[in-house]
């Protein structure tokens, strides 16, 4: 009489070629469907058929009760399997780059710290790795849609790493169920290794077979069609109504139809509520508390909160169990559930809907009293409390402000949010409400600006200290220019907050002033915070973190107008540890030094990230790591690696989409899209900067989007909408203080533009108004650039000195495809002149393009070839200098005796990974193992 599988003939087909991949590869399926469509069922089979391949079952359900337990989910699917492994296995399991694994999921962490949020998916990561060594892993989650933000975000961390994996995730998801954390759910659902498989209703066929096997008698086809237009062709709802009939001796006739229709979509809560009547009170009692517990609540547990002994709970769980309340456990079944758990969660949601919300809201907190003497961790206690009407407890309060420092503390940001958002509701006493209206706007910070900026302004107006009400400005107006919406009230408040400071508050003041000059970068139109920056250069080095926040900020400001002595505040800040560990701890205005540092020079300025990659990977959180990598993944662009560039800013842009960093966001969908451009794959690139928001608001930094739309535009021959692209982003840089060719080069972008129109004369003087700002602020890339523009532009003997300027500057500097651009450009105009010269400038353009990976530039450089009657050569650069930088940093780990396994803990990615840096570089070094390697070579 179960009839889930039928109809179900390609769904199960799928989860079956899904189990069989999972043998070499790892693969992902969710299947989508409503309450009732069958998910749970195929899920079971899914298990089944992940056992007929040999493979170890991992399985865990999320609810609706448990969603705020950071890694709760992930603490389900493996903590059994580490308590009844054997010390060998966990040995195994947890070595290397795992060995926080145990630890992570336990919430004690080893020594005392608790590590960064990539730090734990890194090693819950390798924990997963481990095992997939053993034997193939299947890891079975139902519900979805309830289930924690740390541990979705934990199964996106997965997704690009899948390769590495023998493994199968098989999930059921309820969509667009209110509550889940719907960002990450998209986020992983619009991956390309998950494949979704949509679970639609019934056919009536398919009906008719479920029907059969209820009644003894076949059913009257009106009968048939009536239960499946009542349905819907939902296969709970059929059995369900199936029961129901037969339950009261209806025949499936034609006469039957009107009580068909009569009990329609309602037969489940009416068939509950009628087997509900039928039980001693004990067991509805019983059905209750488990319904509030959850279902992973213990049986005596429950009957505590029933007032049902201990000794006489079997009997009443035997009792729903056999009324099909409660679900039976299946003889030799995979263990997907608790005993004590609903036949399905409409059941269970059915029941709780039926108890009287003031009665509801008492269990709640009976339930959270049991658990705290209990000795519970707070999660579990503060859950419940979300769901008990405010009545001003203090005690409540409490737990739920713990629960919030805990789920911060395990990078739970969303949790702790919402514990203190109902700790705000409760209210908290008037001695207390200032703490918590301030916990509750620095956890919204993270999760929800507009929120942030309600609870901080409300913290405000309770304040009387000067100094304290300083401290509080930082990230409340931070948090308002961030929003976007009110950034005259942000520099208003903050220059308040500075002009109200008593003498003796350096560090705040500095910190304030760092703060204040975000606005400018964040919002176009503040010229005005400008006129602070020459007392501000006047101020003494301080030697503190907020020190380095104001000289991180004064260097990128004085950076965008072109001042080239701001590298030196850069270098300060990236040299202080301090300041490094308050970087890698997310202080983004701190980290900023990485930026004038990548303008300058690309290869100082990857090595400063690098630095701080390295730090922020063991304490940091998503946030920071977004940062760091969106850095040096546009330091891998200036320098012309685009694989690298590819690899860092992809990295990156799922960082920001997992953690919410939607201002960092469209920087790097950006930078990704000039990335793909250079590599010749426009369509690809306007698809990437179709993600990013509305490049026509005033609101916000939108010239690096700008700009990048124009690169796209130009590549696709559209010169005149090119040309206007390039000209907003120009005046939108301008409006952010931003006169540097570093960052945007947009002058000759337009010269570029102007010259495919026929406007020679106008393209010339832009590009000679880049040169002269790029030899202000010095560097080779920037100037050889501009003057590779400029001759382009221009004619004659000078277009040729312009030219060899430009490529003697950029030889000696890193940036590898600009050098490629101006070796091209001088041979092309050299191709009159000096066939022989013109030629090697060519092949030596061709080659380096080659290596960089610019396929347009490379298509360029052969045409040029010949046009001067030469042949081109075939490229496949070799030798250590065609390695990229990651492919040199595999090689040296391999030279050095790493496995693949430890060069890939080592450098953060997967052994997939390293196994196919390592066969290009045994290409391109010409050997044939690893035994060949030398790191003196390399």
């Amino acid at each position: 009489m179960d009839g889930a599988l039928l109809d179900r003939e390609a769904e199960v087909d799928r989860l079956r070629a899904g189990a069989a991949t999972a043998g070499t590869q790892g693969t992902v399926v969710v299947l989508l469907g409503r309450a009732g469509t069958g998910k749970t069922r195929l899920l079971r089979e899914a298990a089944s058929l992940g056992s007929a391949e040999s493979m170890r079952i991992l399985t865990a359900r999320a609810s609706e009760l448990e969603r705020e337990y950071a890694l709760g989910v992930a603490r389900q699917l493996f903590e059994p399997l580490l308590f009844s492994a054997s010390p060998q296995e966990k040995d195994r399991w947890t070595a290397g780059a795992a060995r926080t694994a145990a630890s992570v999921l336990s919430h004690q962490p080893a020594g005392g710290a608790q590590p960064g949020e990539f730090a734990a998916f890194h090693s819950l990561f390798w924990l997963v790795s481990n095992i997939c060594q053993d034997t193939p892993l299947a890891m079975v989650i139902d519900d979805l849609q309830w289930a924690d933000e740390p541990s979705l975000r934990f199964l996106n961390f997965l997704l690009p790493r899948l390769a590495d994996l023998r493994l199968l995730i098989t999930a059921g998801l309820r969509p667009d169920e209110p509550g889940s954390a719907s960002h990450l759910i998209d986020l992983l659902l619009a991956d390309p290794e998950v494949h979704t498989v949509p679970l639609g209703p019934l056919s009536a066929a398919a009906t008719d077979e479920l029907l059969k096997g209820w009644f003894e008698s076949p059913p009257d086809p009106d009968f048939s069609r009536a239960c499946h237009t009542a349905t819907g062709g939902n296969p709970l709802l059929l059995t369900e109504l199936g029961r129901t009939m037969t339950g009261n001796s209806v025949a499936p006739t034609a006469l039957a139809v009107p009580q068909v229709e009569l009990l329609g979509s309602r037969v489940l809560a009416r068939r509950v509520g009628v087997e509900l009547g039928r039980l001693p009170a004990e067991s509805i009692r019983l059905a209750e508390a488990i319904a509030v517990l959850g279902h992973t609540a213990g049986l005596s547990q429950a009957a505590n909160l029933a007032d049902v002994r201990v000794a006489d709970a079997p009997w009443s769980v035997a009792a729903l169990q056999a009324a099909h309340v409660l679900r039976t456990p299946e003889p030799g079944s995979s263990p997907l559930f608790e005993d004590l758990d609903f036949e399905h969660p409409l059941i269970r949601s059915t029941l709780y809907q039926s108890i009287p919300p003031d009665r509801r809201s008492s269990m709640h907190a009976r339930a959270a009293r049991l658990l705290r003497s209990a000795g519970a961790r707070g999660e579990q206690v503060a859950a419940h409390l979300l769901y008990v009407l405010p009545a001003g407890d203090p005690a409540v309060v409490a737990v739920l402000r713990g629960a919030a420092a805990q789920a911060s503390a395990e990078g739970a940001s969303e949790a702790a949010f919402r514990y203190l958002r109902r700790a705000v509701e409760e209210p908290p006493a008037e001695s207390d409400r200032l703490g918590v209206l301030m916990e509750a706007g620095t956890a919204a910070f993270l999760v929800d600006l507009p929120a942030a900026t309600h609870y901080l302004d409300a913290a405000d107006e309770l304040m009387d200290d000067v100094v304290a009400r300083a401290r509080l400005a930082g990230i409340r107006q931070l948090a308002h220019l961030m929003v976007l919406k009110d950034p005259e009230r942000a520099v208003r408040g903050l220059t308040g907050a500075i002009d109200a400071l008593p003498a003796g508050e350096d560090d705040l003041r500095r910190a304030l002033e760092a703060t204040l000059l975000a606005a400018p970068l964040l919002q176009p139109g503040w010229h005005s915070v400008l006129d602070r920056l020459a007392g501000l250069r006047a101020l003494a080095p301080a030697g503190t973190v907020e020190g380095s926040m104001l000289d991180s900020m004064i260097a990128n400001c004085d950076a965008f107008a072109g001042r080239s002595d701001s590298l030196e505040r850069a270098r300060r800040v990236v040299a202080d540890p301090a300041a490094r560990q308050a970087a890698a701890g997310a202080a983004v205005l701190v980290m900023n030094a990485c930026f004038p540092l990548l303008a300058a020079d690309p290869d100082e300025g990857i090595t400063a990230s690098d630095a701080l990659i390295g730090d922020a990977r063991e304490t940091g959180s998503l946030v920071t790591l977004c940062a760091l990598y969106g850095y040096r993944g546009w330091g891998w662009l200036l320098r012309g690696d685009l694989a690298d560039a590819d690899s860092d800013l992809r990295e990156a842009v799922r960082l920001a989409s997992t953690a919410k960093v939607m201002m960092t966001h469209d920087y790097l969908l950006a930078w990704l899209a000039e990335a793909l451009v250079e590599h010749g794959r426009t369509d690809e690139a306007m698809a990437v900067l179709g993600q990013a928001g509305n490049t026509d608001g005033r609101a916000g930094p939108r010239y690096f989007t700008l700009y990048a739309l124009a690169l796209v535009l130009q590549a696709q021959g559209h010169h005149e909408r090119a040309l206007e692209t390039a000209l907003a982003a120009g005046s939108r840089f301008a409006d952010h203080g931003g006169v540097n060719p570093a960052f945007i080069p947009w002058r000759s972008l337009a010269a570029e533009c102007l010259r495919a129109l026929g406007r020679h004369q106008e393209a010339a003087d832009r590009a000679e108004e880049e040169v002269a700002l790029a030899r202000g602020w010095g560097g080779s890339r920037c100037v050889g650039r501009a003057l590779r523009v400029l001759g382009s532009a221009t004619s004659g003997p000078a277009a040729v000195t312009a030219l060899e300027e430009a490529v003697a500057l950029l030889s000696a500097s890193s940036a590898r495809l600009e050098h490629a651009k101006a070796r091209v450009a001088l041979g092309a105009r050299l191709a009159g002149l000096d066939a022989a010269r013109a030629r090697g400038e060519l092949n030596a353009g061709l080659e380096l393009a080659f290596a960089c990976g610019s396929g347009p530039l490379v298509e360029k450089a052969r045409t040029e070839l010949r046009a001067t009657g030469a042949r081109p050569r075939r490229t496949h650069p070799t030798g250590p200098q065609a390695l990229t930088p990651s492919e040199r940093r595999v090689a040296a780990l391999a030279a050095e005796g790493l496995s693949n396994r430890q060069i890939a803990q080592e450098l953060f990615v997967t052994a997939k990974t390293v196994e196919v840096h390592l066969s290009a570089c045994y290409k391109k070094l010409g050997i044939a193992r690893r035994s060949e390697l030398h790191v003196s070579a390399l």
